[in-house]
């Protein structure tokens, strides 16, 4: 008894030094009542426990370690502090959560400890006899901590739910809860092959965003770097956050520029990247880094399909000249009209070279010698109507396409010229 009441005593001097330094409440993710019946109730938050001074016990989602403290009227503050846990009886001092299976392992410490008592608490372990195993749990769905800690013959087992004495709907419907907000992941990193014909050009980078809570994306953290260090980023490569929602285990997508002359954020061609991602959820919670896998930007600029015709305003059945390069019966054409197309230095050349597709709707067919690969093809067109005309243009590095309407009147009178 004597020990008891000078442990009360010491632990209400110490709480008065204490004051200043202790801190978390809110901030922390821990909170509720466990049970001694030595020393009766110990608050792990005070927005459960009250009280003029923010405290509370915290679970870091990544290192999955706790820190902070507990509150003890009869003892004080009990601390899940590594600086405190120091020299523990086993060696394994740190306060840790297996978010594997959901058991905690380590120990905490009453910072008042003394006249002989050193103020350990253990959270896992087995007793010597008869040999029991005992310990912490978090259950992984309701967040509740279950189970048992042994503290000496000072503070004996401490209940950490109601559920352990079968008294929740009785006495007391006490517990403790981890509100852990477990960090997301992303898998399938993936760099697809495409965006490259869109205004502006794009680097795509895809992913597949889970989380453990059911939470949504909120952010991600894309880094491209052509060293693979990740340690500085300059021209041509990219060290962004970007507000990006997702819904939780759905393909999500994140997008960069890709620039003749790159600056800051933005790629550039045929460079060799090697990237990784940070997704982080609605609640904050944060992955760590992911890579995905390294990959080389195109050669150059992909061609530029554009095309003109004439006449002007064609009519049924009127052959109609398709100009898409400047040459043969298109040497007039407007340059403006013209396809461009790049060499390796995304130097704009002509497009001769490349390969062209284009695409007729059913009332229209190409004439004379022209066939869907002609650069210039000469086509008519059997209604009157307005027609969409594609052309794809493919080179060295793939292919792009445009597509123009095309509107066609009634077919011209037949006329013939007869003497007055």
């Amino acid at each position: 008894m004597r020990k008891i009441f000078f442990l009360i005593f010491l632990s209400f001097i110490f709480s008065l030094v204490f004051v200043s330094s202790a801190w978390a409440g809110a901030n922390h993710n821990v909170s509720g009542w466990a049970w001694s019946s030595n020393i009766g109730w110990i608050s792990f938050n005070n927005t459960t426990g009250g009280g003029g001074i923010n405290y509370g016990v915290h679970i870091d989602p990544l290192s999955k370690e706790f820190s902070g403290y507990a509150w003890s009227n009869n003892i004080g503050w009990i601390s899940f502090n590594k600086a405190d846990l120091a020299g523990c009886l086993d060696g394994n001092c740190l306060a840790k959560l297996d978010l594997d299976n959901g058991e905690v392992s380590g120990w905490a410490r009453a910072l008042s400890q003394g006249d002989n008592w050193d103020g350990w608490i253990k959270l896992r372990g087995v007793t010597s006899s008869p040999p029991y195993v005992y310990g912490v749990k978090v259950n992984l769905t309701n967040k509740e901590l279950e189970g048992w800690a042994w503290g000496s013959d000072v503070i004996g087992w401490i209940s950490f739910n109601c559920k352990n004495e079968d008294i929740c709907s009785t006495k007391s419907n006490y517990k403790v809860i981890a509100d852990i907000n477990r960090p997301p992941t992303a898998t399938n990193l993936s760099v697809p092959s495409c965006c490259y014909c869109e205004t502006p050009v794009q680097q795509k980078f895809s992913w597949k965003f889970s989380d453990p809570d059911g939470d949504n994306q909120k952010y991600y953290w894309l880094q491209v770097d052509k060293q693979g260090d990740f340690l500085s980023f300059g021209e041509g490569e990219y060290d962004l956050k970007v507000g990006s929602y997702a819904a939780n285990n759905t393909v999500t997508q994140g997008f960069t520029s890709l620039v003749k002359t790159p600056g800051n954020n933005q790629l550039g061609y045929n460079i060799n990247y090697y990237w990784r991602l940070k997704v982080i959820d609605s609640r904050e919670a944060t992955s760590t880094w992911i890579s995905g896998p390294s990959f080389t930007t195109p050669t150059h600029i992909f061609p530029s399909p554009n095309f003109s015709w004439k006449p002007e305003n064609p009519s049924k059945d009127e052959v109609v000249q398709l100009c898409a390069v400047k040459e043969g019966d298109c040497l007039d054409m407007e340059e403006e009209n013209e396809s461009v197309c790049y060499n390796s230095v995304n130097g704009e050349i002509s497009c001769s070279n490349a390969g062209f597709n284009w695409i007729l709707p059913s009332e229209a067919e190409f004439t004379g010698t022209s066939t869907a690969s002609t650069k210039n093809p000469k086509v008519k067109f059997k209604t009157e109507a307005t027609h969409i005309i594609k052309l794809e243009i493919t080179d060295d590095v793939g292919g792009c396409s445009c597509e123009k309407s095309i509107g066609i009147s009634k077919a011209l009178p037949e006329w013939k010229e007869v003497a007055p």
